[in-house]
């Protein structure tokens, strides 16, 4: 949900709520990117993580999912708790 919560258009977003996890978000919707930043912020105050812009490179590498961007919250949530 943090998605489409953050999503800067409605258009297409829909489809996140179906798709394997493994889809790339460009793929899609348009403005995927700006998605992503949404997230992060999303993110930070939902969770109380710190997302630097390494973490976010790393996720974007490959090309953004909603598995890779999971993968990212929970790292970084286990780095805050001292998990890991």
């Amino acid at each position: 949900m943090l998605i489409v919560s953050a999503a800067p258009e409605t258009l297409n977003v829909d489809a996140v709520l179906s798709c394997p996890d493994s889809v790339p978000l460009d793929e899609l919707m348009r403005f995927s990117s700006l998605t992503l930043l949404g997230v992060v912020v999303a993110a930070e105050d939902r969770f109380g993580i710190v997302i630097t812009r390494r973490d976010i490179e790393a996720v974007a590498a490959e090309g953004t999912t909603l598995r890779s961007l999971a993968r990212m919250v929970e790292r970084l949530r286990e780095r805050r708790a001292g998990i890991g």
